[in-house]
């Protein structure tokens, strides 16, 4: 079981985590490994994702072994004449703190076996330090660039429910102008059998009962477009208080968008 000693803390300021490389220890296979550790504020999967990404632009391909995740045949940096094998090993700094991963480098050299080396050194770890130091604000901005699409997506989504909404308002918008043409309609229909039935008064029962049932089923198709048109205002009511909300959700949205694109030194989107 492998454990991690940290030989100082990473920096905290205002929230926001600094990447700052320090040297550590790990055991391995009953051994104590010196390594390179740096605090990201970014999840396990993120840094995972992002450096792999990092690694593939220096043409170094992804292996396993073990517990780490190997890339084989590196410089460590620019002015460094031998390759480097780098394990490394991504875990979340606490169950609490899922968000902030623990970036560990055990640097090797190229097809040197872990346990042949002699005990604690640790002749590569300051090179390994400055390559995580180069190597965290690349796993930083990628994990800005994820969190950046991400937010973009919640973003859409909540435009796309906002439209929904001004739709269904013009859609109940018009319903209600139909229904209120209907009743006007209806009421003309009504007083025109109210006149006819006043003109038939003298006249045999089955042509004022005919007027009667016309009267009354107009009169009961009354009722039930009043009913539709309340129904229908009510909805009308309900769906821009809906509006208003799901406004103040985009503009949230858009709020934290504009701040991830800051913290990408974009411009902030108009909404």
């Amino acid at each position: 079981m492998r454990k991690v000693y940290l030989t100082c803390l990473g920096i905290i300021s205002a929230g926001v985590i600094y990447a700052q490389s320090y040297e550590g220890k790990i055991d391995y296979q009953k051994t104590q490994q010196p390594v390179a550790v740096v605090q990201l504020s970014c999840s396990k999967t993120t840094v995972e994702d992002g450096l792999s990404e990092y690694m593939a632009k220096k043409g170094a391909k992804r292996t396993g072994v073990k517990s780490f995740t190997v890339f084989r045949s590196v410089r460590l940096n620019d002015a460094d004449t031998a390759l480097t094998d780098l394990y490394f090993m991504m875990e979340p700094k606490s169950r609490q703190e899922k968000d902030i991963t623990l970036l560990t480098l055990l640097p090797v050299r190229k097809n040197q076996d872990i346990l042949t080396r002699p005990a604690g050194d640790n002749t590569l770890v300051p090179a390994a330090r400055s390559f995580l130091d180069s190597l965290a604000p690349a796993l930083e901005a990628y994990s800005i660039r994820v969190h950046a699409g991400t937010q973009e997506a919640l973003l859409q989504k909540a435009r796309k429910k906002l439209n929904g909404l001004i739709n269904d308002q013009v859609d109940l918008e018009k319903k209600i102008r139909g229904l209120e043409a209907d009743i006007d309609e209806n009421k003309k229909e009504q007083a025109k059998q109210a006149s006819d039935l006043r003109s038939n008064i003298k006249s045999d029962d089955d042509a004022k009962k005919k007027n009667q049932r016309k009267l009354q089923k107009l009169m009961d198709s009354e009722g039930r477009l009043d009913k539709k048109l309340r129904n229908a205002k009510s909805d009308l009511d309900q769906n821009k208080i809906d509006q208003r909300q799901q406004q103040a959700e985009v503009d949230k949205q858009q709020q934290i968008l504009d701040g991830i694109k800051a913290r990408q030194g974009q411009p902030a989107a108009q909404g």
